[in-house]
C-alpha cells in the first residue's frame, strides 16, 4: 500500500480534524461491502437466480457511486478549510494594517511635538526609523507569504495523501469486486 512508504512525505502527512468523519463514512463502506461478501456467499451456496445476481450487481454499482461521492466531498472539505484559512489571513492581515496606521498616526503626532524643538536632529533619526521599520515591514511581509506557502504546500499534499489513500482502498475494492462478481456467474 502506499501509505507503508516512510520515505514519501506526501504519503504521512499528518491528519486534520476531518479525519474522523472520513474513516467512519470508510468503516460504513467497509460493513456494506462485508454485507455484499455475505450476499455473494448466499448466492454461491443457494444457486442464485438472475434476479439474485443482477441485484448484486446494483448493490455494487451503488456502492462504487457511495466511494465516488465521498471522494468528491473530501475535496469539497479540503476546498472549504483552505477557503477558510484564507478568509482568516486577510482578516489578520486588515487587523493588522489598522493597528499599524493607528501606530504610525500616533508616532507621527509625537514626532511633529519634537521636530518643532529639535528638527535637525530629528530628521536624521526618522530617516534612520523609516529605513528600518520598511525593512523590518519587508521581512515580515516575505515571511507571511512564505508561510501561506507553505501551509498552501502542506495542505495540499495531506491532500493528496487522503486521496491516494482513498483511491487505493477504492482500487483494491473494485478489484475485489470484480473477481467476486466473475466468479458468481
Amino acid at each position: 500500500m502506499p501509505a507503508n512508504n516512510e520515505e514519501n512525505p506526501i504519503e504521512n502527512a499528518p491528519r486534520g480534524a476531518y479525519d474522523g468523519r472520513v474513516e467512519v463514512r470508510l468503516a460504513v463502506v467497509e460493513k456494506r461491502m462485508t454485507a455484499v461478501e455475505v450476499d455473494v456467499a448466499v448466492i454461491r451456496t443457494s444457486f442464485a437466480t438472475k434476479e439474485d445476481v443482477q441485484s448484486l450487481r446494483n448493490e455494487i454499482h451503488a456502492s462504487t457511486d457511495r466511494i465516488i461521492g465521498l471522494l468528491h466531498q473530501q475535496k469539497l472539505e479540503f476546498n472549504m478549510a483552505l477557503a477558510k484559512q484564507r478568509e482568516d489571513f486577510f482578516a489578520a492581515l486588515a487587523a493588522q494594517r489598522d493597528e499599524f496606521k493607528d501606530a504610525l498616526a500616533a508616532q507621527r503626532e509625537d514626532f511633529f511635538a519634537a521636530l518643532a524643538a529639535q528638527r535637525d536632529e530629528f530628521k536624521g533619526a526618522l530617516a534612520a526609523q523609516r529605513e528600518d521599520f520598511f525593512a523590518a515591514l519587508t521581512a515580515q511581509r516575505e515571511d507571511v507569504k512564505d508561510a501561506l506557502g507553505e501551509q498552501r504546500i502542506a495542505l495540499y499534499k495531506m491532500q493528496m495523501s487522503h486521496m491516494w489513500k482513498l483511491y487505493g482502498f477504492a482500487s483494491l475494492l473494485m478489484t475485489g469486486v470484480y473477481f467476486i462478481a466473475r466468479y458468481v456467474h
